[in-house]
């Protein structure tokens, strides 16, 4: 069984932990404090709760078959049947044990032996968590109306304002950093390169370094680990030399 959805193993257990959590405010604390910062997260929880059910459900069938079996056992058996039983049962729970272990074996060897371009991509990506939201954009509130949007990972949405405004401002750095964040967090390698990629156009402001990372991930969804090398090199920083020490070691 292939998840549609790339989830880490880190990903994995903190939204487990979440869904096992039953206190609504340490609930809420582990939203805030752990959750916030997966991409996707609304669809990566109900692939988890979706995965839960169908191993709830193989192991309840499970238990219905040899529930069925002991029923057709006939009554002249009986004496048999009382020491049959307890093997029988205890055989199912061994089973339905093995089954789980068996599917959850298969999740975790499934995450960790995926392409490795969307494993790197899917370990280091983490959208950039946005400008400050001001309480009066009077300046400019289209754009800080796509801000909101993005914070909420409503990217689709701040991605379609964003897109009307850098039909008139189609250098600005700002625009195309978020544009480029924004697709990638979609998944949308191809469009987030068209806003990142151009190095000159973040030359001279605070996005250098931060849009060299992006790009290079972007780079590695698609395979290609010698361009994004190459940009790491050019422009160093804590997270982008951790990276490309990353890169060098596969």
């Amino acid at each position: 069984m292939k998840s549609p959805i790339n989830i880490t193993s880190e990903e994995w257990h903190q939204i487990e932990a979440y869904l096992g959590q039953e206190n609504v405010s340490e609930r809420l604390q582990l939203m805030n404090e752990e959750l916030s910062q997966i991409p996707n997260l609304t669809q990566k929880i109900e692939e988890v709760k979706k995965v839960r059910e169908e191993i709830e459900n193989s192991i309840k069938q499970s238990k219905i078959k040899e529930f069925h079996k002991d029923i057709q056992i006939g009554e002249n058996d009986l004496n048999s049947k009382n020491l049959s039983n307890k093997n029988t049962k205890s055989n199912a729970i061994w089973y339905a044990i093995a089954a789980l272990l068996l599917v959850l074996l298969g999740l975790f060897w499934m995450m960790d032996n995926s392409n490795p371009s969307e494993k790197i991509f899917a370990q280091n990506f983490k959208p950039d968590i946005g400008l400050p939201l001001k309480m009066s954009a009077t300046d400019n509130p289209e754009f800080y109306e796509g801000m909101v949007d993005y914070k909420q990972e409503n990217y689709k949405e701040a991605i379609a304002k964003w897109e009307v405004l850098i039909k008139d401002n189609s250098e600005n750095d700002t625009l195309n950093y978020f544009l480029g964040v924004a697709n990638l967090a979609l998944g949308n390698a191809d469009i987030s390169l068209k806003f990142l990629q151009n190095e000159a156009r973040f030359q001279q402001g605070i996005f250098k370094e931060d849009a060299a990372y992006y790009t290079a991930l972007a780079k590695i969804k698609k395979g290609e680990f010698k361009e994004a090398k190459t940009l790491l090199k050019k422009y160093p920083s804590d997270r982008n030399t951790k990276l490309l020490n990353l890169l060098q070691e596969q």
